[in-house]
């Protein structure tokens, strides 16, 4: 027979059918190579045999105090391993498998808030409130300039945060999953940005309620904006890391912020203005920016396939 290799660690630790253990034990006897390599898997064996060992006996009822801290388990009996012969429950995780693709999408959708960051939801909350309170306050002309500047900088830093590269609690678990990373990251995107749009459109739509400008108005004041600041806050957080995609975000932001005071003026205040506005290119670069960025993160060699799964 060849060398058999891939076969010496079943041979060492007794589990090969008797047949093919005894072809295994003639070649020993004649190849010093492989009986060299099987004598290093004994060594192994007996290495991991006493540090097993020495390891105590967990007491009893540890794995039941473990499930029970379980959130939504489902459990399904299965014999037990152990030598009282009983019958253990154990959890099964069925959150995203099975089922058509509309109910996968939904439930992993629903997975993704328990693995977001739940500070987002309050800072995210409180600065739009103060923002469309603030737009709320000014004269009607002007409410459509602070929804621009409160609203796409609010949604940036919010998608950094909870889709930026390595920003995931539970990365052992994710990347175990079956899911793969691209359905990971857009419900993940579709979950953030998803809740700050919705926000935002309520209070566009409770200020022209109260009169401070069109509802037309107040939504582009803000749609292109956000589509776009978003995107590139995305992309850099997930293909580099979110401190890159906050910073950029940020410093796109202050750059309206300076064009708004006139300390910005020539080239630079008028591509700002034309980045700053709602219109059919700025939102088509900022979802061609979003579709690129999830097509290449599964190619990606080694931190966003470490973050998300694959």
């Amino acid at each position: 027979m060849t060398h058999p290799e891939e076969l010496l660690a079943a041979f060492v630790a007794g589990t090969l059918p008797a047949d093919r253990a005894g072809q295994v034990a003639r070649h020993l006897a004649d190849c010093p190579g492989c009986a060299e390599e099987a004598t290093a898997w004994r060594r192994v064996a007996g290495a991991v045999g006493e540090r097993a060992a020495a390891v105590p006996v967990p007491p009893a009822g540890l794995l039941d105090a473990v499930l029970s801290r379980l959130p939504d388990r489902r459990r399904t009996s299965r014999a037990s391993v152990g030598s009282g012969g009983g019958r253990v429950v154990v959890p099964r995780y069925s959150g995203v498998l099975g089922g058509a693709a509309p109910v996968r999408a939904v439930r992993i959708l629903t997975h993704q808030r328990r693995l977001i960051d739940r500070r987002i939801w309050p800072v995210a909350g409180a600065v739009l409130g103060i923002g469309a309170g603030f737009a709320a306050w000014v004269p009607p002309g002007s409410s459509g300039s602070v929804l621009a500047v409160v609203m796409p900088l609010v949604a940036a830093l919010g998608l950094a945060t909870a889709c930026g590269n390595g920003a995931d609690p539970a990365v052992e678990l994710v990347a175990a999953s079956p899911t793969g990373v691209r359905a990971v990251l857009l419900a993940r995107l579709t979950l953030v940005l998803g809740a700050i749009l919705a926000a935002a459109s309520v209070a566009s739509l409770g200020l022209a309620w109260l009169g401070a400008g069109a509802p037309f108005g107040l939504f582009a004041a803000w749609l292109g904006p956000m589509a776009l600041l978003s995107a590139v806050s995305f992309a850099l957080s997930v293909l580099w890391r979110p401190a890159v995609g906050i910073g950029v975000a940020m410093t796109l932001w202050a750059l309206r912020m300076l064009s708004d005071a006139g300390s910005v003026d020539g080239v630079t205040s008028h591509l700002v203005e034309f980045v700053w506005r709602t219109s059919g290119p700025m939102l088509l670069v900022a979802a061609l920016l979003v579709a690129g960025t999830v097509a290449v993160v599964p190619y990606l060699p080694t931190a966003p396939v470490r973050a998300y799964g694959r």
